[in-house]
């Protein structure tokens, strides 16, 4: 395989295979981070409804090998976007491409650069923006910060990654067979 060709290839991927995006290389710990963690889990609590009428939510989603993608309602500036994400465990981030940020009439020039490590350790440049909310299920959070990277290589068929910062504390079952999440 030639270099070129490697190239590519690493190039195509890396949309891809932020999957694994780490805590922004560039920020410090801010004394206040903790802080700003509760107050995220209390806004799930508060925007949620009891949890009895939750139980049993089913969401519809495309799972194509064992990749599932779920459609989520992302918020920005009352600009709302129906896009696809990539259910990720492996990201500690959620992601979305430099299209949705455009959908969403986001001018990243003045968001905030950071940079994220992917699997195998590379740097890439991220934005980081807040969204006014992000639905997905049941569940709305508001709020909300997000990378958001520019997509290089072959299209895929989804708009970026649903990361742990999101999915923690949540419960769900995944189905395979039927394509679908059980909120729990």
């Amino acid at each position: 395989m030639s270099f070129h060709t490697v190239k590519t290839l690493v190039l195509g991927c890396l949309f891809v295979a932020i999957c694994c995006v780490t805590q922004p290389i560039s920020e410090s710990k801010a004394a206040g981070e903790k802080g700003d963690e509760l107050t995220r889990q209390e806004r799930w609590r508060r925007i949620e409804s009891s949890e009895a009428q939750m139980r049993g939510t089913t969401t519809r989603v495309t799972v194509v090998g064992n990749a599932v993608m779920v459609p989520v309602t992302v918020e920005h500036s009352g600009t709302e976007v129906e896009v696809l994400l990539l259910l990720d465990t492996g990201s500690s981030r959620t992601v979305v491409s430099a299209d949705i940020a455009s959908r969403l009439n986001i001018n990243l020039s003045d968001a905030g650069k950071t940079r994220a490590q992917v699997v195998g350790g590379a740097l890439i440049e991220a934005r980081r923006v807040r969204l006014n909310a992000i639905t997905v299920g049941p569940h709305t959070i508001k709020n909300v910060d997000v990378f958001v990277v520019e997509h290089i290589g072959p299209p895929v068929k989804h708009d970026g990654l649903l990361g742990m910062d999101l999915l923690r504390g949540l419960k769900y079952n995944i189905d395979f067979q039927k394509q679908a999440i059980t909120w729990e």
